[in-house]
């Protein structure tokens, strides 16, 4: 005769090998979820680079050499996930597309509004980024858009929804900088819309968008980093869209004694739709 080993002792026990059978029926059940889901578990747009935030130099402790790091936000993550990188780690690309960003600081004074009489039709659409251009009828809406602004009156496009409200928007933004005023231009939107506005400013234009929405730590970095030049008061946004909620998160908010009406009754607004 032997004694049996500790595992083998344990197999004799009916408790222990029910559980045995129930982990590898679980074990089973999950490998058959994973394999039927579509969906990739980790999101590739986690690795990738959406902006540079900002540059430090540094030196190594070890040997002194300089060290230059880069604050990266990351593809469809918020901004308080951003994470300091090393340079040989961050896309070539986007570090141009920061250092072009901050070396262009536009002039700070702020030109008038042209008159009325030098408004002029466009009769064809100019060829936007990634050679778009505009359908005829949104070209309409756009010289409906510039004959109101140069006439110092608000309007509104009443569009279908899907042909083009936002487009028209965003060109006619352009067109009022080829003018020569400055940015940045405010916009507002709901939270449904955002993500759209977004990626149509980066379709059609070069136009530096932020997006102003996020948790507070991610606001907080927005303003920290997105809004003006490093040691500087000039503004780096060309657009910033923001959510409707941040203006009137309250009741008192839509009063004349909300301290949120107050604050956006000193904006110098040249133009409102």
């Amino acid at each position: 005769c032997y004694d049996l080993n500790e595992e083998q002792q344990l197999l004799k026990d009916k408790r222990i090998q029910q559980k045995i059978k129930r982990f590898k029926l679980r074990q089973a059940q999950r490998a058959h979820f994973f394999a039927d889901m579509e969906e990739e578990l980790f999101n590739p747009d986690y690795v990738e680079v959406d902006r540079v935030l900002e540059v430090s130099f540094c030196e190594d402790k070890d040997t002194g050499e300089p060290v230059i790091y880069y604050l990266v936000k990351w593809c469809s993550l918020p901004y308080e996930d951003s994470t300091w990188e090393l340079k040989e780690d961050v896309d070539q690309a986007k570090i141009e597309e920061f250092e072009q960003l901050q070396a262009s600081r536009p002039d700070s004074r702020r030109l008038d509004r042209p008159p009325p009489n030098s408004w002029k039709k466009i009769e064809q659409s100019r060829e936007y980024k990634n050679g778009n251009q505009l359908r005829e009828y949104q070209l309409e809406g756009l010289n409906w858009l510039l004959f109101n602004w140069y006439n110092r009156r608000n309007c509104i496009l009443a569009d279908e929804m899907g042909l083009g409200k936002t487009i028209q928007s965003i060109t006619f933004l352009y067109e009022i900088l080829l003018t020569g005023i400055r940015s940045p231009f405010l916009i507002i939107a709901p939270l449904s819309t955002i993500t759209n506005w977004e990626r149509e400013f980066r379709t059609w234009t070069d136009l530096n968008v932020v997006v102003y929405h996020g948790s507070m730590v991610s606001r907080q970095m927005i303003q920290q980093y997105e809004m003006y030049f490093m040691d500087s008061q000039v503004t780096t946004s060309d657009a910033c869209v923001l959510l409707y909620d941040r203006l009137f998160e309250s009741s008192k908010s839509k009063t004349e004694e909300g301290g949120v009406f107050r604050s956006v009754c000193m904006f110098a607004l040249y133009v409102c739709w």
